[in-house]
């Protein structure tokens, strides 16, 4: 073989490859592949810039929720004092009757809450496990 004869290269199919073949086609994955990483990282770049306006605005949401909440019930706890002063005329019957109503529902909530707690340990999947581990000893 002389070096003016081009570099052939077997493929499994049976054809040949010349060498400038091979490194155009190696040139272009390179291309490719470096186009893929450049785009893949302009899109991680701009998720993250969404994830970081996203975290602040959740911050401040988590803030201003409970503030309305808290706004709301004063409000609604207001106005049913004030019903309830129309038809009992006892400003501090009326404000005892909506304390009690307000405790028993705090306390309702956190039973549910109790409860709702429990249930994140998976009880019955815990127990369907522990017994099949208990017949396969």
């Amino acid at each position: 073989m002389n070096s003016t004869e081009p570099i052939t290269t077997s493929v499994p199919d049976g054809s040949t490859l010349d060498a400038p073949a091979i490194a155009a086609s190696a040139s272009e994955l390179a291309h490719t592949t470096s186009d893929y990483v450049h785009v893949w990282s302009k899109l991680l770049a701009s998720e993250t810039r969404l994830a970081r306006v996203s975290v602040v605005r959740l911050a401040l949401a988590a803030l201003v929720v409970p503030a309305l909440a808290l706004a709301i019930c004063i409000t609604l706890d207001a106005f049913i004092i004030a019903l309830l002063n129309r038809w009992l005329h006892d400003w501090s019957s009326c404000i005892a009757i909506v304390l009690f109503a307000n405790l028993a529902g705090l306390f309702g909530l956190l039973l549910g809450m109790r409860q709702w707690w429990r249930n994140l340990s998976l009880p019955r999947s815990r127990g369907a496990l522990v017994q099949l581990l208990g017949r396969m000893a």
